[in-house]
């Protein structure tokens, strides 16, 4: 049986799933680190988490765009739904 599930480990609190896992007897398992996790979602609607979470990842310089290259960019696009 090969199942693939997502989960969080916590050293403090250990593994933790994101889906239900059912699992009736021991089981062989293989598991791969693949990034640190962030912390757990917000609540829905929660204003101040959504602008933390914003802060926290920030877009990089490369790929902020300025005034004019947006204003050029909903230009083009306003005019290619002209042609049609």
């Amino acid at each position: 049986m090969l199942q693939t599930v997502e989960a969080i480990y916590d050293p403090k609190q250990g593994l933790a799933f994101k889906e239900a896992v059912n699992v009736t007897g021991p089981v062989k398992v293989l598991v791969t680190f693949v990034e640190p996790s962030s912390p757990a979602s917000p609540a829905k609607g929660s204003a101040s988490a959504l602008m933390a979470a914003l802060e926290a990842n920030r877009l990089p310089n490369s790929a902020k765009l300025s005034d004019t290259e947006i204003d050029a960019q909903i230009r083009e696009m306003s005019e290619s739904w002209d042609e049609r």
